[in-house]
C-alpha cells in the first residue's frame, strides 16, 4: 500500500488518479494521514508531492518516507524551489525522489528525473505529477538504492511576497518570469500597488521583447 500526501489540486489529483491505476494508494490533503497510520495496515511508501508541512519526526523514522522534490541538489534545497529556480534563470532543473530526514531536503536520493522550467507554473507543475509518477513507479517496483547529495548546498527561503518589485528589475524577461513563476490556480496573482488601486498580472508571454499578460484592476480603499 502507499500514501500519498499532497495540498488538493490539479497536478496533485492528477498523480493520485495515475498511481491508483496500478498501486492500492490511499491520498491525503491534510495531517490526517498520521492518524491514518494507526488505523490502517502499515503503509510500504508514504509519499509526500506538493506538501510544506513538517513532516514528525516519529512518521519518517518509523515509515519509508519520500519527498517529490524539483532542484539540482545539493543545490535548490528548501522553499518555493520552483519559483526561486525560475528567479535565478535556472531552466533546467531536476525531479527527485528524497528519503525524509530531519534537515529538510537533506536525504539521499532514490532516483531522479530531469525537467525543463518553462512554460507557466500550471503546465510545469503537470509534467512534475507525470515525472513523479514515473519515480514512484521505480521506487515501488525496483526500491533503488539510496545515493548521498553530493557538492556545495544552497537552501532557499520560502517565498511569501508576490508584490513585482519594478524598482528592482533589470529587464522585461525578469518581469516575465516574476509572472510565471506563480501562473497556476491556487496561486497569488503577482501585483502592484498604485493610489487605491490593486493591479493584478496572470498569463503572461514574451513578444518581440516585451510582456503580454492579462491585467485585472480592483480598488484597495
Amino acid at each position: 500500500m502507499i500514501f500519498l500526501v499532497s495540498k488538493k489540486n490539479d497536478w496533485s489529483n492528477h498523480l493520485f488518479s495515475s498511481i491508483k491505476e496500478e498501486h492500492e494508494c490511499k491520498y491525503f490533503n491534510d495531517g490526517s494521514y498520521v492518524e491514518a497510520l494507526i488505523n490502517f495496515a502499515r503503509p510500504d511508501w508514504i509519499f509526500f508531492f506538493h506538501w510544506s508541512n513538517l513532516i514528525p519526526a516519529e512518521v519518517y523514522k518509523n515509515h519509508r518516507c519520500v519527498v517529490i522534490h524539483t532542484g539540482n541538489l545539493p543545490q535548490g534545497r528548501g522553499g518555493s524551489p520552483i519559483q526561486n529556480q525560475i528567479l535565478d534563470g535556472i531552466v533546467e532543473s531536476r525531479v527527485n525522489a528524497i528519503a525524509v530526514e530531519r534537515k529538510i531536503d537533506s536525504g539521499g536520493v532514490y532516483c531522479s528525473l530531469p525537467i525543463t522550467l518553462q512554460g507557466n507554473l500550471y503546465d510545469i507543475w503537470m509534467t512534475i505529477a507525470n515525472l513523479a509518477r514515473l519515480l514512484i513507479k521505480r521506487c515501488v517496483d525496483e526500491s533503488p538504492l539510496l545515493k548521498s547529495q553530493e557538492g556545495s548546498i544552497q537552501t532557499y527561503k520560502r517565498r511569501k511576497e508576490n508584490q513585482i518589485p519594478f524598482s528592482e528589475m533589470q529587464n522585461l524577461n525578469q518581469v516575465y518570469k516574476f509572472i510565471q513563476m506563480l501562473d497556476a490556480d491556487g496561486y497569488p496573482n503577482p501585483y502592484l500597488k498604485i493610489d487605491g488601486f490593486k493591479i493584478e498580472f496572470s498569463r503572461a508571454k514574451m513578444s518581440d521583447g516585451d510582456v503580454l499578460c492579462d491585467v485585472k484592476i480592483r480598488r484597495t480603499g
